[in-house]
């Protein structure tokens, strides 16, 4: 009765839906052949690509949630804004199939979920054969970068990087407010106008710890000359030691303690990327640091990819994950893709031998 039930829900949801293609996609492995993703376009007041909901019915699970969520527009955290991009793994633009625009942090916004599944598989691939990054830490440290940077040392400044919007006249005027500021930019603006980044040094000071008194002379030992010239120097009279000055308040004069050493800035965001490593390898048998055992050497996908793949959408988008079918279907297009790449080197190759 459940499977009924939901089935009922998801087409109810599908036709009160706006947009509603009247023509179904042919071949859901192609999606370049469907009516839907040919009318998908980017708005930008909205920040969502506007077949988004449609996408989701078919492309998200749990399909209750999905359907519900679309039906009454909810927002966070239940449908967050890569859902509403179609890009269940919050992939920044590199050009890639489907790729309608980007939102004001760099994600893209994909005529489809399924041009958004090919590229996660893509970009898995050149991370695991082209980066050499086989663990799940290794991924994610690149994948979803902590925001921030911490470099100490006694008595110096903690020097924090912090990722702003380098050369706009906002991050000037911020790093003009700072007390003890020393502002210096890390990168220029990228082609295309793309922003750079802005470092800057934070008057962060470290505690300063003094020396007690009974420490003094554990450190080098005097040399026997200066010994012997102090011996036979005559001794100096001895004079009592003035009265120590009463306080004036009535104040505790117990010393305070001193500051606890600052905390690292990124902690927290290194917890994020610890936890996302260990979803990635829940179920596997594996550690963060392991091999995920993704591809083989010439990139063909193992079983390992639609495991990680389904872990890591879900930590993408939180309540939500991409469907199995969807993933499956990407790696299936990707393996095909290798296979036809395979074959037009032969090609190539026998071509040229024949010349």
């Amino acid at each position: 009765m459940v499977p009924h039930t939901l089935v009922a829900l998801v087409l109810a949801g599908r036709a009160m839906l706006p947009g509603s293609p009247d023509i179904p996609a042919e071949d859901p492995s192609r999606p370049e052949e469907s009516g839907q993703v040919a009318a998908a376009r980017y708005e930008a007041a909205a920040r969502e690509v506007s077949n988004w909901r449609l996408e989701a019915l078919d492309a998200l699970e749990p399909k209750p949630v999905v359907a519900l969520a679309a039906l009454v527009n909810a927002g966070k955290p239940v449908v967050t804004r890569c859902v509403r991009l179609n890009n269940y793994w919050c992939i920044k633009s590199a050009r890639w199939n489907g790729e309608l625009a980007t939102d004001s942090e760099g994600h893209v916004g994909f005529a489809s979920a399924a041009y958004g599944a090919e590229a996660a598989a893509t970009l898995l691939r050149r991370y695991y054969l082209d980066f050499n990054r086989k663990s799940a830490l290794d991924i994610v440290r690149r994948w979803a970068p902590a925001e921030c940077n911490i470099a100490t040392s006694i008595g110096g400044a903690a020097v924090i990087a912090v990722k702003g919007i380098g050369g706009t006249l906002r991050a000037r005027y911020l790093a003009s407010k700072r007390r003890g500021k020393a502002v210096r930019y890390t990168a220029k603006a990228g082609p295309g106008g793309k922003p750079g980044r802005v470092s800057m040094v934070l008057p962060a000071r470290t505690p300063q710890y003094r020396v007690p008194d009974i420490a003094a002379g554990m450190g080098e030992k005097k040399s026997r000359s200066a010994s012997s010239s102090a011996a036979s120097a005559p001794a100096r009279p001895v004079r009592a030691p003035k009265p120590a000055a009463r306080p004036t308040t009535t104040a505790s004069t117990t010393p305070k303690p001193a500051p606890p050493p600052a905390a690292t800035a990124c902690a927290p965001d290194e917890r994020r990327l610890r936890n996302y490593a260990a979803r990635m390898v829940a179920g596997l048998d594996l550690g963060p640091t392991d091999d995920l055992r993704l591809f083989e050497a010439d990139g063909t996908p193992l079983p390992n990819l639609s495991h990680v793949m389904l872990a890591m959408s879900g930590f993408e988008l939180g309540m939500l994950r991409a469907d199995p079918e969807l993933v499956d279907r990407a790696i299936r297009r990707a393996t095909l893709k290798i296979r036809a790449g395979k074959a037009d080197l032969a090609r190539d190759g026998a071509a040229s031998a024949t010349r």
